[in-house]
């Protein structure tokens, strides 16, 4: 039996996980994908529809001024 795609950009698995009541593995790989999300070089999910992988912080900052976001350290009024 061949196993599908497992990485943390699958959603078709994340679905099979619910589906299926593997509520255990479901939360650790919501959780992977939130500490994801540390540093610049890698997946970066909550940016759009699709996981986004940068290699650098300039990568980064281009894939975010394509989708009309910004990083806050590029903001110069005080935010609340």
């Amino acid at each position: 039996m061949l196993r599908g795609d497992t990485s943390l950009a699958s959603n078709e698995y994340d679905s099979w996980l619910a589906e299926n009541k593997k509520e255990r593995e479901l939360r650790q790989r919501h959780i992977e994908r939130r500490n994801a999300n540390k540093g610049y070089k890698g997946y970066h999910f909550g940016v759009g529809d699709m996981p986004v992988y940068t290699k650098d912080k300039e990568d980064f900052r281009r894939k975010l001024s394509e989708r009309g976001l910004m990083m806050r350290d590029d903001v110069k009024r005080k935010l609340r």
